[in-house]
């Protein structure tokens, strides 16, 4: 397995950061690979990303969802698992925590060229996020 562990300031008050990210179907707004995520039965998702012209696909489940404080999943595949917990740092001003636990082998490429693209994958989504919710865009 492999980790990707990031943190970024989002300009914003809890609350938006917290609910514009778990707005899963929104993701590919400020995810690049993501086509879409479609909620499939209660706390469960569908995933469809592009990567090097290949359409991956999976579903996952949502194992944990704090109002304000964090939401977890993990792959029903065992591709992926993840949190992203939210942190007040000022009345507008909230910390994103992003853990991320896959295995490079399930993304079909060379283990270390899919850690590297993985983890400029994470970095690029999170500050696509933060421009969004800080009105970059």
């Amino acid at each position: 397995m492999a980790f990707v562990d990031n943190t970024i300031e989002v300009a914003a008050d809890i609350r938006t950061v917290y609910d514009t990210w778990t707005s899963f179907e929104d993701f590919p707004s400020f995810m690049e690979v993501v086509e879409r995520v479609d909620l499939v039965p209660e706390d469960s998702l569908h995933w469809v990303v592009v990567v090097e012209d290949d359409i991956v696909e999976w579903d996952a489940d949502v194992v944990e969802h704090i109002v304000d404080q964090s939401v977890s999943w993990q792959a029903l595949d065992g591709r992926e698992s993840g949190k992203v917990t939210f942190e007040k740092t000022g009345a507008d001003s909230t910390k994103l925590h992003y853990q991320l636990e896959y295995d490079p082998k399930a993304w079909k490429g060379e283990p270390d060229k899919t850690r590297r693209w993985m983890r400029k994958r994470v970095d690029a989504d999170l500050k696509a996020f933060k421009s969004m919710i800080e009105g970059g865009e």
